[in-house]
């Protein structure tokens, strides 16, 4: 006899165990500066914060829609080496405060006042980058100052977030 709520029951519990361990579930915050904001003031609260950025490592579709195609390849190479090697990321002692900051394509190609916010290595490689593309960075900083650990490369992109720090390192040519 025939019985399809037995037949599903496997899938079913796989899928909810997946969910509630988080699976490779992309994390769901707005493709804004404020939802970039958001996710990593959620990274700096979380107990696992490796599991969390785990959840940020692109596909290669994603890659395609960040980069020019001479380029996927290398940035691949760079983002597999990092994220098997990604230890803790979060703020040091003392570091209560994120100062968190964003800019396109476009504005490291005119030089923006956003662009400056960002290593210099974006704009040696703005014609590389997709058009469109958010990208985020931020610093966890000490109250009232604005140095501290720094981190970049936090992009939305075929309707999620992803990381992929320091492009531009992978890029041949650039000295950064």
């Amino acid at each position: 006899m025939f019985r399809p709520a037995h037949s599903l029951a496997p899938l079913l519990a796989a899928l909810l165990l997946a969910s509630a361990c988080g699976g490779a579930a992309k994390l769901d915050f707005p493709g804004t500066p404020e939802g970039g904001k958001a996710l990593i003031d959620s990274l700096v609260k979380s107990s696992d914060r490796p599991a969390l950025i785990a959840k940020l490592k692109p596909a290669k579709e994603d890659l395609e829609a960040l980069f020019d195609a001479s380029i996927v390849a290398d940035i691949q190479t760079q983002v597999d080496k990092m994220y098997s090697q990604i230890g803790d990321v979060g703020p040091k002692e003392g570091q209560t405060e994120v100062l968190f900051f964003s800019a396109t394509p476009e504005d490291f190609k005119a030089a923006s006042d956003a662009a400056k916010k960002f290593p210099g290595g974006y704009a040696r490689i703005a014609e590389k980058l997709k058009p469109g593309v958010l990208w985020c960075g931020w610093k966890f900083v000490k109250p009232g100052e604005t140095l501290g650990m720094a981190f970049d490369g936090l992009a939305f992109v075929n309707n999620h977030w992803v990381w992929v720090p320091k492009p531009f390192r992978a890029v041949k040519g650039d000295g950064n």
